[in-house]
């Protein structure tokens, strides 16, 4: 601990003492000096030996003080190691997640905004600003957090723009927002926003087409908006608007169940099951009577029917639970097997 009180201490009067008794023999006086001289010689030693304490304690000061701030230089190097490995940087939000990955190996991936390429996998992150490319086999499908499923045809290149936004800049995208609503396809040749609905953005040439299936669908550019309704087609390019009926069902449709995720029908009522299905390929359903349509609600399937085509999947659930279908031009109609 530092004394900052400079009063001598007894070895201090002790040693002015024999300093003044010297001067004074040194001086050749045989008595004791005068009170004056005896005070002025008192002075000066006092003041010498004065000088030097302040000497002392100011070293002392300076050495206390280059201690402390060294200390602090040490802590802060301390704090910010500490800071840059305890405090990283939080991951992005997901704005989708791969649901199911068709091709061959290495025919799909996503590229960061960084400009990383990394390979896709299900159940895999997707965040904004990522760019997904199909190669000439490869087919992906995504699903974002309220619910819409968005696929990607083979030869396709789509960037997220956040939550409720893809770049399409190849290929074709498949829409089925279940019912939610707000998502956009953004073209170089126009913007399609969805309004709750099934619907597919291709790029064809100098042009974008646009499928509906069921719902509505906005077509726009910076000079018009066109509106697609269920059984729609739109040509729609810089200089043309064309609209024609189009089914909702069939071949050219077959794409997007194939890269769909299989129906569990583990559990699930009959008629549940059919509904999935039926909305998965663009039909209606329909039931020979009301009793039926009851009936359906209580047959519970169980088994599986991963891998098998919708067609066989239906003959294997229809066929399971007593009944009998009828598919013709996108209607599947359901009755009780007839007796023989």
């Amino acid at each position: 601990m530092i004394d900052n009180d400079p009063t001598p201490t007894g070895d201090d009067e002790r040693n002015e003492v024999e300093m003044t008794m010297r001067l004074l023999r040194l001086a050749g006086q045989p008595t004791v000096p005068a009170d004056e001289r005896l005070v002025r010689v008192r002075t000066r030693v006092h003041a010498h030996w004065d000088a030097g304490v302040r000497r002392r304690l100011a070293r002392r000061r300076a050495a206390l003080w280059t201690g402390m701030l060294a200390a602090a230089a040490v802590l802060v190097m301390i704090v910010s190691r500490i800071d840059d490995g305890s405090a990283p940087t939080p991951a992005p939000a997901a704005a989708a997640w791969v649901a199911m990955i068709s091709g061959p190996p290495g025919d799909t991936r996503r590229v960061e905004s960084s400009g990383r390429v990394l390979p896709l996998a299900v159940d895999g992150a997707l965040h904004d600003g990522d760019t997904i490319e199909t190669g000439a086999a490869g087919r992906v499908a995504m699903r974002f957090a309220d619910g819409t499923s968005m696929r990607l045809d083979s030869s396709s290149r789509g960037r997220l723009a956040g939550m409720r936004a893809v770049d399409l800049s190849s290929g074709a995208v498949y829409v089925d927002t279940g019912g939610a609503a707000g998502l956009e396809i953004r073209t170089p040749f126009g913007i399609a926003r969805d309004i709750g609905t099934q619907f597919e953005v291709r790029l064809v040439a100098a042009r974008v087409r646009l499928r509906v299936r069921t719902g509505a669908v906005e077509l726009s550019d910076r000079r018009r908006t066109v509106t697609g309704h269920a059984g729609t087609e739109i040509l729609f390019s810089a200089t043309e608007a064309e609209s024609r009926p189009f089914a909702p069902f069939g071949p050219e449709w077959q794409w997007t169940a194939e890269v769909a995720a299989p129906i569990d029908i583990e559990g699930l009522p009959l008629s549940t099951y059919l509904e999935r299905l039926a909305r998965e390929q663009g039909w209606s359903v329909q039931y020979a009577d009301s009793s039926l349509a009851r009936d359906a609600r209580g047959i519970i399937l169980h088994g599986s029917v991963a891998g098998l085509a919708p067609a066989d999947a239906l003959d294997v659930a229809i066929g399971t639970s007593g009944l009998r279908y009828l598919l013709e031009n996108g209607r599947l109609v359901v009755t009780r097997e007839t007796s023989r």
